[in-house]
C-alpha cells in the first residue's frame, strides 16, 4: 500500500483513504468497549477480569498518549490524503494575506 501511495496512483490513495478510515472506526470501537468494560457509571458489561488495573501507571499510557496519538495520526493522514487529492490551482491571485510588502 506504502508503494502505491508512493507512487501517486488513484488506487492507492483509495486504499490509504479506506485504511484510515477503517483505522478510526477501529478505535471508535475500541473506546467504546473501553467504556462499557471499565468501572464507573458507564458499565454495562462487567467482565469476569477487572480491568481497574488499567488506570495504574504503566498502563494508563496506552489509553492516555497512543491512542490519541495514532487518532491524531489517521486524522492528519487523511487530510494530506485529500489535500493531495485536489488539482494544483495555478494562475490564482493572492490574496491580501499574501501579498508582498513593497
Amino acid at each position: 500500500m506504502a508503494i502505491s501511495v508512493a507512487a501517486g496512483t488513484i488506487e492507492g490513495r483509495r486504499t490509504a483513504i479506506a485504511w484510515n478510515t477503517f483505522g478510526l472506526l477501529d478505535f471508535t470501537v475500541a473506546v467504546s468497549i473501553g467504556l462499557v468494560t471499565s468501572p464507573g457509571p458507564l458499565q454495562l458489561i462487567v467482565p469476569s477480569i477487572s480491568n481497574a488495573q488499567l488506570g495504574t501507571y504503566p498502563s494508563v499510557l496506552v489509553p492516555a498518549f497512543a491512542v490519541p496519538s495514532s487518532i491524531l495520526l489517521h486524522v492528519l493522514s487523511l487530510r494530506q490524503l485529500y489535500r493531495g487529492s485536489r488539482p494544483a490551482e495555478r494562475g490564482r491571485r493572492p490574496s491580501a494575506g499574501t501579498r508582498l510588502m513593497r
